[in-house]
């Protein structure tokens, strides 16, 4: 049957609409790579990454959340080293790796003799436009179980600037002629943020861009809650024509990147990591209040 190209476009729009409407996004031929997992006594669809990789096709702009689980042959109580490499309409590979421990409260169906670890969480940024997706596995590496969803987390309300405990002094960035103040945030250096909940948490990030920098670059910034790891958030930005760094002639800011940690109730002690090295994060905190 041929397709005209205003059917065809129609068509992938739907497709897209409806894989965002679901929340769950589903990989190019899904029923070839899919599984289900048994969570804590609930069904939930993974997609296995193994020797080829997955394709998504997604709609832009938003933000993803990639869940992932290492596949292992015996239970074990040390914890094991997965990764594997995320890639976004043909730009430079993200490689994502990660340890975890053995799961005892997942189980598969259609593998009873297989076991799995805890589950880590990659926020990915989509742009804007129809985007081409791709997860690639490692090179000879075990299989790894994934899955992909809508991240919908960013909160409304009103926004209260939250200071945070750091080892540096905070820096004066100068933007649209306004100066603002700014936690530079470096490897090996932790960001410590302590919040009441139910409540919201506004990351605005900057990238410090030196001489060697290209014009676009990616950087990690994990997140911990009272020790617990939430998740590893992925940003790329390009340079700023119109910020500066007070004081800092040879460091030029990024555009500016943001992400929304949503936290439950009772106090939480929240640690920003960044796993760059030789890199630095300008980082601004906004407590949001539900309205």
């Amino acid at each position: 049957m041929n397709l005209t190209p205003t059917f065809k476009n129609t068509l992938t729009f739907l497709l897209l609409a409806g894989n965002l409407l679901a929340g769950v996004i589903k990989p190019e031929n899904a029923k070839e790579f899919r599984d289900i997992l048994i969570v804590s006594g609930n069904r939930s669809s993974y997609y296995v990454l193994k020797k080829d990789a997955l394709v998504y096709k997604v709609q832009g702009p938003q933000r993803l959340k990639i869940y992932s689980r290492a596949v292992l042959n015996k239970k074990t109580n040390k914890s094991t080293s997965y990764g594997f490499e995320v890639q976004i309409n043909g730009e430079q590979p993200l490689k994502v790796n990660h340890k975890q421990k053995w799961s005892k409260g997942v189980k598969s169906p259609q593998h009873p003799n297989h076991y799995f670890s805890k589950s880590t969480v990659d926020y990915i940024t989509i742009p804007a436009g129809v985007n081409e997706l791709i997860i690639r596995p490692e090179k000879r590496a075990d299989p790894v179980m994934l899955r992909v969803l809508e991240d919908d987390s960013a909160a409304r309300g009103k926004k209260k600037r939250v200071e945070a405990l750091s080892e540096e002094v905070p820096v004066t960035l100068r933007s649209g002629g306004k100066d603002l103040s700014y936690y530079a945030l470096k490897d090996g250096h932790t960001l410590f943020v302590t919040l009441e909940g139910p409540t919201n948490l506004e990351v605005i990030t900057r990238l410090g861009f030196d001489p060697q920098m290209g014009r676009t670059e990616d950087y990690r910034i994990q997140v911990l809650d009272n020790g617990k790891l939430l998740g590893t958030y992925y940003f790329m930005s390009e340079r700023s024509d119109e910020s500066t760094v007070i004081g800092q002639n040879d460091v030029v800011p990024g555009k500016w990147r943001s992400c929304d940690i949503a936290l439950g109730k009772g106090m939480h002690e929240v640690k920003l990591r960044l796993l760059d090295d030789k890199r630095t994060v300008f980082l601004k905190l906004n407590q949001i209040k539900s309205k």
